[in-house]
């Protein structure tokens, strides 16, 4: 029996797109993922108000310190999403483009170490002008698009080894190398886990990415044991009621909040950890506050409009007949997913604490504009789908759908 599933054809990278396909304009684009963007941002922004009020007034002496930082950038990055909205993609494959983008990463990734702001023990943040930015957020999807330029040109040789994995590695090892030396483990992690889900989504072969999977695993392993404090993290995550009042201070008291919260929650604005217990609690653990006022009815409902996200992106990226665009919209969809989980793990203690923020909820200009941005560019893309002709997953034939001849 033959199959009626109609595999995906892409379209030759040579020839331009179609412009019939973009002359609905904004008409086609896909607003269900534009206002359930929207509306995370406006639902973090009124749990960042409600988990920073104190914090602000304990450090600047304003409890609205956060909020109006954060309303300022939502602001910035509305404007930055539409606006990118209506740059067609295809100017970002011209190689000029990726020259002067992977340029210019590699070039702020060296000025952070040189000039950047030191918080914590790391550099990770460099003044630009009136601009506080951190060019590691910038660097992650401009490198997602350098790899799908180049899994496009090399789209027939995917399946070797030399082209696969060595070249694609070949671009992240760099500003991988200029990431970890700030040093930002979490954010290196991220980079090459997407870039993993990337060279599968490009054709690589699985025995391939099997052994590119075991050496990255033996490297994490090292790099984390070569600092002391990497090393106390496994301890604290291990045994976090070991220390509850020194190294796991912070995983334990995300815990009692997430205790706290229980089914609903104790409230909006009822949150006790945020009385300044839970540290970074409007950046990198303001889930566990949610979760403490909205309980997990509360935290549900947030995962759900992650999820209807995620579902959004892949379906832009499997309903475009174009590789590079279709890598692109996988890529940042690949790097949405991969950051909340990451982010839902550490303030749950499921893996060692390491600091990256809850997308569109967090405190954080760079984070919260620049994946507005890269909305705007997977809104972008929808404007190019098509309407597949077969179902995702097909209905299996029976033989009721036999002509009576052949289920006799």
């Amino acid at each position: 029996m033959e199959s009626n599933v109609t595999p995906i054809k892409f379209r030759n990278e040579g020839k331009k797109y179609k412009r019939a396909r973009q002359d609905g304009g904004i008409l086609r684009m896909d607003f269900a993922l534009f206002f359930t963007v929207i509306a995370i941002c406006l639902f973090g922004i009124v749990m960042l108000f409600s988990a920073s009020y104190y914090k602000g007034i304990s450090e600047f002496g304003d409890g609205y310190h956060f909020v109006k930082s954060q309303i300022e950038y939502f602001a910035i990055g509305i404007v930055v999403m539409l606006g990118v909205s209506f740059i067609p993609y295809s100017l970002y494959r011209k190689r000029i483009s990726i020259l002067l983008g992977y340029i210019a990463i590699i070039a702020l990734l060296i000025l952070t170490l040189v000039k950047g702001k030191t918080v914590l023990g790391a550099k990770r943040w460099v003044q630009l002008g009136p601009i506080n930015m951190q060019p590691s957020e910038l660097v992650k999807f401009i490198l997602i698009i350098c790899i799908s330029a180049y899994m496009s040109r090399f789209a027939g040789k995917m399946n070797k080894f030399p082209v696969s994995i060595l070249g694609v590695l070949a671009l992240i090892v760099l500003p991988c190398a200029l990431i970890y030396l700030q040093p930002n483990m979490s954010m290196l992690i991220i980079i090459c886990a997407v870039t993993f889900l990337m060279m599968f989504m490009g054709g690589a072969k699985l025995k391939h990415l099997a052994i590119l999977a075991v050496i990255g695993v033996i490297g994490l392993i090292v790099l984390s044991l070569a600092k002391g404090y990497r090393s106390g993290r496994f301890t604290s995550w291990l045994h976090p009621w070991d220390d509850p009042k020194g190294s796991s201070y912070q995983v334990v008291q995300s815990l009692f909040a997430f205790g706290n919260g229980g089914l609903f929650g104790q409230g909006l604005d009822a949150s006790r950890q945020k009385l300044l217990f839970l540290p970074e609690m409007e950046n990198d653990y303001i889930l566990a506050i949610i979760a403490e006022e909205l309980g997990f009815v509360g935290v549900l409902a947030l995962m759900l409009a992650y999820m209807f996200v995620i579902y959004r992106g892949i379906r832009v990226a499997l309903s475009v007949k174009d590789r590079f665009a279709a890598l692109v919209a996988g890529g940042i969809t690949a790097m949405l997913a991969v950051q909340i989980i990451v982010n839902i793990a550490v303030v749950t203690n499921s893996i060692p604490a390491t600091g990256q923020t809850l997308p569109f909820i967090s405190a954080g200009g760079s984070s919260l504009v620049v994946f507005m941005g890269a909305t705007g560019i997977l809104l972008n893309i929808s404007r190019y789908t098509e309407k597949r002709r077969t179902p995702l997953f097909p209905k299996r034939k029976t033989a009721a759908d036999l002509p009576a001849e052949q289920s006799a």
